[in-house]
């Protein structure tokens, strides 16, 4: 390829659109368990709400119900991702190399939203939530306290045991909140996916006979829990409106290129450089729809 600048220019916008294409394919599993937001600002603020309205019948005036309101205040960070192509691979016109590794590129990038809502789900058990205390922990609500963690290694008893925990859940006023009623997220590594799947994902028993916990939750395979996370999982309820966790985004992805053969970076690294650039943030909203374990055993 000759390098000249409207060859460069046109391999920048190919390369733009390769990527933000693969990233498009790829399938996310944070828009299931994070509510997504925009802000025009640097900080983002949502109200948490600890109790939800409830319909009553209307005698008289009607009654304003005063429900506990929090704010929250998310403020954005800058991320980046960049690479670089050698100046001898353009010359030489291997496009078929550049756009594989570009596509590699775009995976990689597309996966960072579900890493940035996994490390939320791993930091839960000592990062606070809107309510004041631990994400996963005990949670004061009205005279009652209620409990979504737990350290029981996933078996077919431990998953029983916390659905019917967080079915449990209720408001102030003891008003049943009526969540993980419709096939949550059961949320395991790579290890505990096969225990997963024998607990939820199959008809059938291991020595025969029907499954009654068949269909009781959705099995997702988070592939960041691996090592000293390999014995997490989580149950989330990803089915309402409201999510336990937040993604907000401040701006649309950039795309940012330096293709000139005089600028200083090129000169002097003989390479190509592009990368892209956004401003987004992740938080804690409802502790209510979410339960997580260690794993690790009492």
């Amino acid at each position: 390829m000759l390098l000249n600048r409207e060859n460069l220019d046109a391999l920048s916008r190919s390369l733009r659109a390769l990527v933000f294409q693969a990233r498009e394919e790829y399938r996310p599993f944070w828009n299931r368990i994070a509510l997504e937001s925009r802000t025009e600002g640097r900080v983002g603020t949502y109200t948490w709400l600890e109790d939800f309205p409830t319909m009553r019948e209307w005698k008289g005036e009607r009654q304003v119900q005063n429900l506990s309101l929090k704010t929250i205040n998310l403020e954005n960070a800058d991320w980046e991702m960049t690479f670089a192509i050698a100046r001898k691979d353009v010359e030489d016109d291997l496009l078929d190399q550049i756009g594989a590794n570009a596509r590699e590129y775009a995976f990689r990038w597309a996966q960072h939203d579900d890493y940035l809502v996994t490390q939320l789900l791993l930091k839960g058990f000592s990062a606070q939530g809107p309510d004041g205390a631990n994400f996963f922990g005990t949670h004061r609500v009205g005279k009652k306290n209620y409990q979504n963690a737990g350290t029981a290694p996933l078996t077919r008893e431990a998953f029983r045991a916390a659905l019917a925990n967080m079915r449990s859940l209720q408001d102030s006023r003891g008003y049943p909140l009526g969540f993980f009623l419709d096939r949550p997220l059961l949320i395991v590594g790579p290890h505990l996916a096969p225990t997963a799947t024998e607990i939820v994902g199959v008809p059938t028993l291991p020595n025969g006979g029907a499954n009654p916990d068949y269909g009781a939750a959705e099995v997702l395979v988070n592939p960041w829990l691996v090592d000293s996370y390999a014995g997490y999982w989580f149950l989330v309820d990803g089915s309402r409106p409201i999510k336990p966790l937040i993604l907000q985004r401040r701006m649309d992805p950039e795309w940012v290129a330096k293709t000139d053969p005089e600028d200083d970076h090129v000169f002097r690294h003989n390479e190509f450089v592009f990368g892209v650039y956004e401003r987004k943030a992740v938080g804690y909203l409802y502790w209510q729809l979410a339960y997580g374990s260690t794993g690790a055993g009492s």
